[in-house]
């Protein structure tokens, strides 16, 4: 899916948080957000997934300004598994809550996909380690075959070995199934590594756009501040 947003401004009273973004999220590609935190960057995420409306301007999914958001999927900056159900039941949400019980073979399937041995079946969330954690919600943000899924900093809390596997794995399973990726970060790293196109945002104004494998040769000095800050 192709998603292309033009002069969109989204305030929250009368702050506006995104002052006038305009950027185009190619199909099967991966699109990195970067920015500090309160720069606007997961307010644009969750306006192009529908959870917030926006003031002015316009977000085209491929050429439409409606979209199925079951097209959509997340996977959150913490996983946000639940700890009282199963990793299974946890992966395969969606029918679990509609009380359908025939989704062991895909749960299954899925995990292998992302790395998971099958022992980890009718675990706990509380039982497995923060890697294993991320990959099951990665399986959880697949399970419905999504067109579109956005990655809320996917390497936070994980040391730089689990970060690295994460980023292969990410990559991996955008690039075999041609989803298309929106990742939010300010890890420099893993959007080098897993994005294509990157958009820096600033005091929600885009202040910086281009080739993730050129983004340390940006001629932006805010940008070039931030990618210092941020310890590449």
């Amino acid at each position: 899916m192709k998603i292309e947003i033009k002069n969109l401004k989204k305030k929250f009273n009368d702050n506006f948080v995104l002052k006038d973004i305009s950027l185009t999220i190619e199909k099967n590609k991966s699109t990195i957000i970067l920015g500090e935190s309160g720069c606007g960057k997961s307010v644009l995420i969750k306006t192009i997934y529908k959870l917030f409306e926006f003031d002015s301007g316009s977000i085209l999914y491929d050429g439409k300004s409606e979209v199925d958001i079951d097209k959509f999927s997340m996977l959150f900056q913490y996983g946000a598994l639940f700890d009282s159900l199963k990793i299974s039941e946890n992966i395969a949400f969606t029918d679990f809550i509609n009380n359908k019980t025939n989704f062991e073979r895909k749960v299954l399937s899925l995990m292998n996909d992302v790395g998971l041995n099958k022992s980890i079946f009718d675990r706990y969330p509380s039982e497995l380690s923060g890697g294993m954690k991320k990959r099951a919600a990665l399986a959880r943000a697949l399970y419905k075959n999504p067109k579109v899924i956005f990655l809320d900093e996917p390497t936070t809390g994980l040391d730089p070995i689990n970060s690295d596997k994460i980023n292969d794995l990410i990559l991996e399973v955008i690039t075999k199934r041609k989803i298309t990726a929106v990742s939010i970060t300010h890890d420099i790293k893993s959007a080098i590594k897993t994005g294509d196109n990157y958009y820096f945002i600033n005091d929600g104004i885009i202040q910086d756009k281009g080739d993730c494998k050129k983004i340390l040769k940006t001629k932006n000095k805010i940008f070039k501040s931030f990618i210092i800050g941020a310890k590449y």
